[in-house]
């Protein structure tokens, strides 16, 4: 997709892996990148996606549709969960667009992912868009832990995964009470949803304080994010699990 701000930016995409304790590959997060035609000057996603008008979006998610289909053999067939971020524009596209819904709910390997700053998700069952959201697509909660809300959405039950936050998991880490602290947080959580995934595994320090965490997922700088055409090299079982 090409946008025309003062310089004309194209996207591309990133898959980073999210891995099981055992190091199966659990799920791919589509990761969108806006750069300039010559790579040089790349513009925040986030401040991209603020910007675009409606058709715009709806071309942008279009575009992700696409590429859902287009790799659609390889996540049905490695069995692996495809994670696409969206705002709340995005999410209001995909109420109101009946077709293009549908063209994502087609595949059950696609789960929508929101983070904590999405707006009102501290109302829990009383949020109508995720509520509406939570009856088309299984949902992850971006940045659990981060401060932006409270446990209502997970209370609730409107996510099937619950990611924790990197700076909280990092702060845990370095405090002195991290091996009872960890579990009684990780057990708490599993009440509600028992999907739970901790970003900022970015050290084999990190990585071996969860080794036998009571945990769903991992992800990390450890397992960077690979190019579409390198799909593949992401089911080999990484180092750090033999």
């Amino acid at each position: 997709m090409k946008i025309q701000f003062d310089t004309a930016f194209n996207s591309s995409y990133l898959c980073q892996p999210v891995y099981t304790i055992e190091g199966k590959l659990l799920a791919v997060e589509l990761i969108c990148r806006f750069s300039s035609a010559d790579s040089k000057l790349v513009m925040p996603t986030e401040l991209v996606l603020n910007l675009l008008t409606p058709q715009q979006l709806l071309r942008f998610l279009t575009e992700q549709q696409i590429w859902a289909c287009e790799h659609a053999q390889w996540f049905t067939d490695n069995q692996v969960i495809l994670n696409i971020s969206v705002e709340e524009k995005q999410v209001a596209l995909l109420l109101e667009d009946e077709n293009l819904r549908n063209a994502f709910s087609t595949y059950t390997f696609i789960h929508l992912n929101l983070s904590e700053s999405f707006p009102r998700l501290s109302e829990g069952r009383n949020n109508e868009q995720v509520v509406a959201l939570n009856k088309y697509f299984p949902l992850w909660l971006e940045n659990f832990g981060s401060g932006s809300i409270t446990m209502a959405p997970i209370f609730d039950h409107l996510f099937q995964w619950v990611k924790l936050d990197k700076n909280l998991f990092w702060q845990l880490y370095e405090g002195e009470n991290f091996t009872i602290v960890m579990p009684s947080l990780v057990r708490n959580v599993s009440r509600f949803c028992r999907n739970i995934v901790v970003d900022g595994l970015d050290s084999q320090d990190y990585f071996d304080a969860l080794r036998k965490a009571d945990i769903q997922g991992m992800k990390g700088l450890l397992w960077p994010g690979v190019e579409p055409a390198e799909l593949d090299s992401l089911l080999i079982r990484p180092a750090q699990f033999h």
